[in-house]
């Protein structure tokens, strides 16, 4: 479970048991909570990240940076991965600004 409450499909999954099986296998096929407009499973996350065009990746941690929780975003991508492509990201004025603090990236007064 996540910090509020909700399910952290990140989660490792402990245990050897059929119930553990199944639940990793939901954990597979499940959406993830930080793409709340489509279904995006951790398994196509991952790919896109991995392999995926410079705009799929920008498109991808934009919605970890908006939506996912703090220790979600880094399960996933790291800061240098996020400094590189953070100008094509995606992002509303006042949340750009608040990452580029914490990630210490310069950015220009007024740019979005």
């Amino acid at each position: 479970m996540s910090a509020i409450g909700g399910p952290l499909y990140s989660e490792p999954m402990t245990g050897h048991d059929s119930d553990s099986k199944d639940r990793a296998i939901e954990r597979v096929a499940a959406s993830l909570y930080f793409f709340p407009e489509e279904r995006v499973t951790e398994a196509r996350l991952r790919e896109i990240l991995e392999s995926g065009s410079r705009q799929e990746r920008c498109w991808a941690i934009s919605h970890l940076l908006r939506y996912a929780q703090w220790d979600d975003i880094w399960l996933y991508v790291t800061r240098e991965q996020v400094r590189d492509l953070f100008p094509e990201i995606d992002l509303p004025e006042k949340l750009r600004a608040a990452w580029a603090r914490m990630l210490k990236i310069e950015t220009p007064v007024g740019s979005s």
